[in-house]
Formats: C-alpha cells, structure tokens, sequence
C-alpha cells in the first residue's frame, strides 16, 4: 500500500528468489538515498566544491567584473576564491544575488537546502504528471542521486529538473503560458532545453514557443544590465565558452554520461563519429517525439537531452527522473518494470566514483534508456500511440 492509499505498489513483490516486499523497497531506497547524500562532507572541506564560481556570479551580477572571463578572474582570485568561469549566460546570475549577500559558506548551505527541497517538488511533479503515488515519487527522487547531486556540490541542475517537469506538466494539462514560460527559464541551460524547445516545434505549439521567444528577449535584456550595460554580452560570453568547454570536457571527462560525450573518449576514433551518432539518436527519435502521449514525449526528450548533448555530467542526470517515473507508472511492462528500475536505480550513486571507474556507470543507464525507448518507437516497429490511445 503506498501512504496516500489510493495508488498500488507498482514493482513486483518477488523476482525470481528474491522477495521484494514494499517493506524492503522503501529501506533499499532511503539508504541509497542518504549514501549519495553523504559526500557533502567533501564539499564543504573544499570550500563548496563548484559552489565558488556561482557565489562570484551573484557578487559582481551588474558590474564590467561579469562577462568578462579576465577581469572575472582577478575578481575572484582578489577575494580569495578560484579562477573559475562562468559558463551561463549573464541574466542567469541574477539568481545568485541574494546568495551573494551571505557569506559564501551560509550561502551554500542555503543551496543544499533549496536543492533537496527542489527534489521534493519534483517528486510532487511526478505525482501530477504520471500518477505515481506522492509515497513512491518521494522514493525514486531522492534515491535517483543525481538528483540530489546538485546539493552536495553547490550546483544548480535540480532546478532544470523542476523547469522540465514543470514544462512537461503544463503540456499536458494544455496551459500555453506556462509550457513556454517554463521552456524559456530552462534555456538557463540550453543544452537541456533544447530537445524540450524541439519538441514544441514537433508539436506545433507555436504559443508556447512565442512566449519561449519572448523570455529570451527577456532575458538578452536583463543580460545588457547584469554585463554593466554590455549590449554585446552574448558575441563575448559565446566567445570565450568555446576554449573555456573544450578545456572542461578534458578535464572532466570521467563524469560525461551523453554518448557521445563517451565516444569522444575512445582513442582513434573519427572526430566526427560522437556527432554522427548523435544525429543518429536525434533522428530515430522523431516518430516518438511525434506521436507518443505528450507526457512521455516530454519524458524522452530530457531523457535525450542527456543521451547527446555535447557536455552533460552525472550531476544533471536527474533528467532521467521524468523517463523514470514513465516506466514506473507502466511504460515498462513487469517484470522487467521492477527489474530494470531496480538495477538502475542504485547505478546512479556511481557518478560520485567515476573518476575510479573511468566511465560513470549513469552514461550505461543514460545509453540503455535511450535505446530501448528508440526500439519502442522504431521506425519499422507498431505504433505504440495506437495501443496507448
């Protein structure tokens, strides 16, 4: 029984010789939860881990100290923080301003808590959009830990997660005001909202792609005033990010979980095969995109957000939460619902080892999501929509 009574457990109480009562689910879930929690040790002996390039952010947001990647530097190093660039667009770091008024060390305790309690909204997104019950949506969020990844590093993506579901949400109940507004906020990354942006144009939701229009404008006008009055920010910030991502992509490349982001490591192969395989997924993926329910079509396209962007790590893979909890609620039949959901599952607490395993373990389950769900709506295959209704 899940704690609002009105929903079923949705995973098999048994495979195989194996009992999976709810009982021992519900245990399972809260332990992997609080192990991907618990390197927030880490963070904090380290001075926040990412969380000094955002505070910076919020602290020179308005001033010539922003954009440009030198003088932010100097800024930085001045008040004895990192080097660190700041790979967002300008307007974006309006949103740490008001961290940037504490000390940094508050200010990234006040993250922690604003992304975990971001993971509950999620969770309660999940509950409206695919019918899970509030008890199991709580489970999976918080043991999915790239979910909860954000708040033990001073990263941000949760919020991503809560914009996409919130966008998926508002497709669904057909509300054109916020599916655009909350796509536009999502291009604060735009790697991850362009399959969502995608999608609208596949559907023809040329309201919600107007309002998407309007909060960029928006946005390239309150970027003039967080660059100092820089009318040119976005040709400077566009710049500087091409050598400043080749650099990181190099430096971080154990944590990539797109494919392409893992073909790129393989020694000899063709420097056009990522992107070739890329556009591959891209386009085998379009009969889904188009036809399937909105929901899951909003579920597959965070999910290929992950599968090819050109830099995607483990901390942002709670985008697979909304793919998740479509399987969950029956786009995967038993028993492989339960066996899957339960391998893949615990899989994401590798992200946090992956420079010991060289590849993170999320890039297998990013992979193998994306591959059955081009299978299910392969182009030779029958139409799932027609099953589905």
């Amino acid at each position: 029984m899940s704690l609002s009574g009105a929903r079923p457990w949705p995973f098999r109480t048994k495979l195989g010789r194996l009992a999976l009562p709810p009982e021992r689910m519900r245990l399972w879930a809260i332990a992997i939860a609080i192990i991907g929690l618990v390197p927030i040790d880490t963070a904090v002996a380290n001075g926040g881990s990412d969380w000094p390039a955002f505070w910076s952010a919020g602290a020179t947001v308005g001033t010539v100290d922003l954009v440009d990647t030198a003088r932010h530097g100097m800024w930085q190093v001045a008040h004895g923080l990192p080097a660190d660039f700041f790979a967002y667009p300008a307007p974006v770091a309006y949103f740490w301003w008001p961290f940037a008024l504490l000390p940094i060390q508050l200010g990234f305790v006040v993250n922690t808590v604003l992304m975990l309690a971001l993971v509950a909204v999620a969770a309660w997104f999940l509950t409206r959009v695919f019918d899970l019950s509030p008890e199991v949506a709580l489970l999976v969020a918080f043991a999915w830990a790239p979910a909860t990844a954000p708040s033990i590093m001073g990263q941000n993506a949760t919020l991503a997660v809560v914009l996409a579901l919130w966008a998926i949400d508002a497709l669904r109940r057909e509300r054109s005001l916020e599916a655009g507004l909350a796509c536009g906020l999502l291009m604060y990354k735009p790697t991850l909202a362009l399959p969502l942006v995608g999608l609208l144009f596949l559907r023809f939701r040329w309201r919600e792609l107007t309002i998407v229009a309007m909060v960029l404008m928006a946005g390239y006008v309150v970027g003039v005033v967080a660059a100092a009055g820089d009318f040119g920010w976005p040709a400077m910030w566009w710049t500087q990010l091409q050598p400043q991502v080749a650099h990181n992509l190099a430096g971080n490349a154990d944590k990539a979980v797109s494919v392409p982001g893992v073909l790129g490591r393989i020694p000899g192969i063709p420097w056009w095969m990522p992107d070739l395989v890329a556009g591959a997924i891209v386009i085998l993926s379009l009969r889904g995109l188009i036809r399937a329910p909105i929901a899951e079509a909003g579920a597959a396209a965070c999910l290929l957000a992950l599968a090819v962007g050109p830099r995607v790590w483990g901390y942002e893979a709670g985008l697979m939460l909304p793919i998740l909890a479509w399987a969950i609620a029956g786009g995967l039949a038993e028993p492989w619902r339960t066996r899957l959901v339960v391998l893949a599952v615990p899989c994401g607490l590798f992200w946090l080892v992956s420079y010991f395993t060289v590849i993170s373990l999320v890039a297998g389950v990013v992979a193998v999501a994306t591959a059955m769900w081009l299978w299910r709506w392969r182009p030779w295959g029958p139409d799932p929509a027609a099953v589905v209704g």
